[in-house]
């Protein structure tokens, strides 16, 4: 027994030594415990160590911010590009972008979906540079929703109209010549600076012409509305139709012919209080009216350049019962794209051929106060073109209107064989695009009188936004 118990009592002692001792299993396990957290600790300060240099070398690079604090072109980190500011370019070709003001809304067109809504910082809005200009609607359209869209319903009443853009332009060749020649322009913003800061302000003053070509840029005249330098302004994307005795701007409808005294007065009350477009009732805010001639040459000079398509005699509208768009299909305009600024449906149409179109513009007041010419020519001065004569730009003359520059003279031809006629005495009154069986073409100009009115001409609208 004695010895039983001694034998038990060295097993235990040596049991315990096992567990509990210098070197036993309790130890055992708090030594690799021990290691393991200075491992950890080495290889935390190693990393430490790596990232605290990274962090150094990245911070004397300038282009380069650290995630989360904010700065660069993408503040708080995040994977998605910071979005332009409202008003800001956003095509890479602008200076400016273009302006909204109450009742406008931006739209795109998409493939196989149509017209939908979309926002003034949609990359996807425009790009001048590929020809895709800016589009809007007024408040008198409806939109349906498809899917993740709200696409305009173009089988009901809307007003879309297409931005022009602040520019400079310089004839380079076919100057006061009937072939047609080329345009260069560059946009500004309204301090007269271009994308890249380069400042075009001296260039107001008309330049030179050496061997049919402008010797410089200048600003085009379309773009200073009553003293206010504008950063474009709105077109009617269609010659306008005639919805309850109301203005409409929309493709495959009749347009509307009017004489030019009832024109002006349909046109500035598009901003009238309670107005069907939602437009701001305060002129100093929007301005509706008859397009003049000095900004239906904008158009034409920036159809003329290679941010639109070349306006030969490819793009005449054809129908003679004068549907806009080309057709009498609400889609018409999605076939008829050579009849476009652009050569696609982000342009503007009806301005060659199909109904001629009257102007705010004329020659000798007292004869254009005749036959209900007397609201215009009794309209404030910002609202009209009047002419004494027919000169040159560098003798005093008009610019900018595609008349003098773009044409052989009076009662010649304009760029691409279109009619040249200026206004006189008994015909006081101007009308541009010709028609789908005279003289047809964009920089197409000649006289009329209202005693001679029939529905052939029709109008179109203009609409700035002031800032």
């Amino acid at each position: 027994m004695v010895i039983t118990i001694v034998i038990l009592i060295i097993l235990a002692t040596i049991s315990i030594n096992a567990v509990v001792g210098e070197n036993g299993l309790i130890q055992s396990a708090k030594n690799s415990k021990d290691s393991a957290e200075n491992a950890v600790d080495r290889e935390t300060g190693k990393m430490n160590t790596l990232l605290t240099e990274y962090a150094n070398i990245m911070s004397e690079d300038a282009g380069v911010t650290e995630p989360g604090d904010g700065g660069g072109s993408n503040p708080g980190g995040g994977s998605e590009p910071e979005e332009p500011e409202t008003g800001n370019a956003i095509d890479g070709t602008l200076a400016v972008g273009p302006q909204l003001s109450d009742g406008m809304t931006p739209v795109k067109y998409v493939n196989g979906i149509g017209w939908v809504k979309t926002t003034e910082t949609d990359t996807g809005w425009y790009n001048y540079s590929e020809k895709q200009w800016a589009n809007i609607v007024l408040g008198d359209a409806t939109f349906n929703t498809s899917g993740s869209y709200e696409v305009l319903d173009e089988t009901k009443t809307y007003s879309m109209l297409v931005w022009i853009p602040r520019y400079a332009y310089k004839i380079a060749s076919g100057y006061h010549q009937s072939s047609a020649g080329n345009i260069s322009i560059v946009f500004l913003d309204t301090l007269n600076k271009d994308k890249d800061g380069v400042d075009y302000g001296s260039k107001t003053k008309y330049p030179t012409v050496t061997n049919n070509a402008m010797d410089d840029y200048v600003i085009h005249p379309a773009f200073l509305w009553d003293g206010v330098a504008l950063a474009g302004f709105w077109t009617g994307k269609y010659e306008t139709s005639n919805n309850g005795n109301k203005i409409q701007i929309k493709g495959g409808v009749q347009s509307w012919g009017r004489q030019v005294g009832d024109i002006h007065n349909i046109c500035i009350g598009m901003n009238n209080s309670g107005n069907s477009y939602d437009l701001n009732s305060a002129d100093s805010k929007v301005d509706p009216h008859m397009i003049k001639n000095i900004e239906w040459g904008a158009v034409a000079y920036l159809s003329q350049s290679v941010y639109g398509i070349y306006a030969d005699k490819k793009g005449i509208e054809e129908n003679s019962s004068n549907y806009t768009g080309g057709g009498n299909s609400i889609t018409s305009y999605r076939i008829n794209v050579g009849q476009s600024t652009t050569g696609n449906v982000t342009g503007v149409y009806d301005m060659s051929g199909g109904a001629g179109e009257f102007v705010a513009a004329y020659y000798n007041s007292s004869d254009a106060s005749e036959d209900g010419g007397a609201s215009l020519v009794n309209a404030d001065a910002r609202y009209k073109d009047v002419y004494s004569s027919y000169r040159a730009p560098t003798s005093g003359g008009t610019f900018g209107d595609a008349m003098w520059e773009t044409s052989s003279g009076d009662s010649g031809s304009s760029w691409y064989g279109a009619l040249a006629h200026f206004p006189s005495t008994g015909n006081p009154f101007f009308v541009r695009g010709g028609t789908n069986y005279y003289g047809a073409g964009i920089f197409s100009y000649m006289f009329h009188n209202l005693a001679d009115y029939n529905s052939v001409l029709a109008f179109r609208v203009v609409i700035p936004v002031i800032q």
